[in-house]
């Protein structure tokens, strides 16, 4: 198979935009407004884009957050597990990807990479090749998100909803809950994810910061602020992010008093519906961090579960210090969630 060329750039290629409307998995990780927010919010990140093929005019590329610290390099695509697989034109995934995998290989023994990871979720696209995968340093694992497929429509999605759920749903509007948007609470909504979330074992909030990075009136509507409330105030709240053909629920909270009320299953099939308005193909309810649990409520949803690899890169281009700082992290994040073997 030919290679194409590949080059680092510190803005997206010309090009970019079009990319991410024509691919069919185009989502909300190859936004640059993402990347952006995120080197703004995140201490020692910087965004950096993978074009691949002719200048002003590629076939694909990437887009990754390259992060320094004491000296240390980790190269995420993308960060907390959100979609880094490269975009292509019809018909140049495999090349592209190999392109991708080249570059992110001479990167990290450039720069004596500590560790990073290689998110390949593609719905609706081609699957990955073993052959990319393999040319970056480490180790490939396997993640599940749950996606709502809206091709059909939003009666046939309503038609998967498992009837209990769908019970639930109309229970809660009959009780007087109200889905909006809300960018306005983003302090209280911020409250109830970051409250839930030091619930789970290993698990550290994203910072506020990124939310109001996110959700400043420049990068609207890239993320969305959704929220549940009654007469009494808020119920439930997600921070959804918006990309190519994709709405995720991607940071989500709810109050105690929530669970009875049933507001959850509101704010996630509204969220489903507001995807539906706004012309997206699917809607990504995120991973259930193997809690079975979690994964039938969103099976109930309607939503079916796609599986994907994730790369989690090596520290065999670092010196000592690397390595043994890798350990120390491996060590550290022990019981988070990384993905299964094959």
């Amino acid at each position: 198979m030919e290679t194409l060329p590949a080059r680092w750039l510190d803005s997206p290629p010309a090009g970019w935009d079009a990319l991410l409307r024509e691919d069919p998995s185009g989502a909300p990780g190859h936004r640059p407004e993402l990347a952006r927010a995120m080197a703004a919010a995140l201490p020692g990140m910087t965004a950096a884009w993978i074009a691949v093929g002719a200048t002003g005019d590629p076939a694909g590329g990437a887009q990754v957050l390259v992060e320094r610290r004491a000296g240390f390099h980790w190269l995420h695509a993308m960060p907390f597990l959100l979609g880094g697989a490269p975009l292509a034109r019809v018909g140049e995934h495999a090349r592209v990807d190999l392109a991708v995998a080249s570059a992110l290989e001479e990167r990290a023994r450039t720069t004596g990479a500590v560790g990073g990871e290689w998110v390949l979720y593609r719905p609706g696209g081609p699957d990955p090749g073993a052959d990319a995968m393999e040319r970056v340093g480490g180790e490939t694992r396997w993640m599940e998100s749950a996606i709502v497929d809206l091709g059909s429509g939003i009666e046939a999605a309503w038609g998967r909803l498992e009837g209990e759920t769908r019970r639930s749903i109309e229970k809660a509007r009959r009780r007087g809950l109200v889905f909006a948007e809300a960018p306005e609470a983003i302090e209280e909504g911020y409250h109830l994810y970051a409250s839930q979330a030091r619930t789970f074992a290993g698990y550290r909030p994203r910072p506020l910061q990124l939310w109001r990075r996110l959700l400043e009136p420049e990068a609207h509507p890239h993320a969305r602020l959704f929220v549940v409330r009654d007469a009494h105030g808020l119920l439930a709240t997600a921070l959804a992010l918006v990309g190519g053909r994709e709405a995720m629920a991607w940071l989500t909270g709810m109050d105690p008093a929530g669970r009875a009320v049933h507001a959850f299953p509101l704010l996630l099939w509204s969220l489903v519906e507001w995807g539906a308005e706004a012309g997206c193909a699917r809607v990504n309810l995120g991973a259930s961090a193997g809690r079975d649990e979690v994964a039938a409520f969103k099976r109930g949803l309607g939503a079916r579960d796609y599986r994907y690899p994730v790369r989690w890169l090596g520290s065999s281009h670092a010196g000592a210090l690397g390595r043994g700082l890798a350990a120390l992290q491996g060590r550290l994040r022990r019981g988070r969630p990384r993905g299964a073997s094959a």
